[in-house]
């Protein structure tokens, strides 16, 4: 896949294209990204055009906190045959330009698009006017096919963005992994921490999420963990160890079960199960050790009845 940043480019192959932020990549997003992909069977290039920063973040609607980080985006979208995505700047003058202007000079000049996908909320240009009707009464004009798809429902909940969203910030997971069809993940490189679950016999691997990551809320999670291929059951605080004098960093520790090895320096992937408990602050670390012992049985528990 050809990751393109700014606005000077040009792609002479006709184009199927789908617009939209895609965070998460939920069920709904996977609906519109499969008809994008059936159009690139009937020889057409497929592209998805995300504006960077997003509209709801330049005009701040929502905090720069994401389902999926940029990076895991586009992996995702490169493991599916995306062939080009493109992060389209968003600022004053994108913002104001005219809906008409943006259709004429970047979707059909720019990018030579003669199939368009896009949810039922779509808008671009100037005031949003670049929406589902503008699209359609322009079809015949300019010689392309258009197809808007209507909010996705599951169990009577409609997926989106914004519900996922809040979904992980209360710490549904079982919703979280309903709406996405796989589980929420971190990934992150395994550092140093200061050792103190080593001392109480539950080693754990430690690492820093990204800065726009959107994190669940803090607390032990059953979980996940790959590493070099291979997937150990695991269980997983996030957090900031209250019981530890000086912590303050907010931080992922994974501890794998009944499996104990160095992940120093090693990209591992954390991907969340289930809720187990939330923060808590223990009077002292034997306290914290009899909580980490009740938590991996339940862990183990959770793993034997699946």
């Amino acid at each position: 896949m050809q990751v393109i940043t700014g606005k000077d480019f040009i792609i002479e192959e006709p184009c199927a294209i789908a617009i939209g932020k895609f965070d998460g990549i939920h069920k709904g997003h996977q609906w519109i990204l499969d008809e994008l992909l059936k159009a690139g069977e009937k020889q057409l290039k497929t592209v998805v055009l995300s504006f960077e920063p997003s509209p709801e973040v330049y005009f701040g609607r929502q905090e720069a906190h994401f389902v999926l980080t940029e990076q895991e985006k586009q992996d995702m979208l490169a493991s599916m045959g995306i062939d080009y995505y493109i992060l389209y700047p968003f600022h004053a003058e994108t913002a104001k330009m005219e809906a008409e202007v943006f259709l004429e000079e970047v979707l059909l000049k720019q990018l030579n698009m003669k199939h368009l996908v896009a949810g039922d909320d779509l808008s671009f240009g100037y005031k949003g006017k670049g929406n589902g009707v503008f699209l359609k009464e322009r079809e015949a004009k300019y010689g392309y096919t258009f197809k808007l798809f209507p909010k996705l429902k599951i169990e009577d909940e409609v997926v989106s963005a914004s519900s996922l969203r809040t979904a992980i910030l209360s710490g549904n997971i079982k919703k979280c992994t309903l709406f996405m069809g796989r589980e929420f993940e971190m990934s992150g490189t395994v550092c140093k921490g200061n050792q103190i679950g080593h001392k109480l016999g539950f080693p754990t691997c430690n690492f820093v999420p990204s800065e726009e990551k959107l994190l669940p809320p803090k607390g032990v999670y059953v979980t996940l963990c790959d590493v070099d291929g291979k997937t150990y059951p695991s269980v997983t605080n996030v957090g900031v160890k209250p019981t530890v004098e000086g912590e303050s960093q907010l931080g992922i520790e994974c501890h794998l079960l009944d499996c104990d090895m160095d992940l120093y320096g090693k990209e591992i992937c954390v991907r969340y199960l289930s809720f187990l408990r939330p923060e808590k602050k223990f009077n002292s670390l034997d306290a914290l050790s009899e909580q980490i012992k009740a938590d991996k049985e339940k862990a183990k528990m959770y793993f034997e009845k699946q």
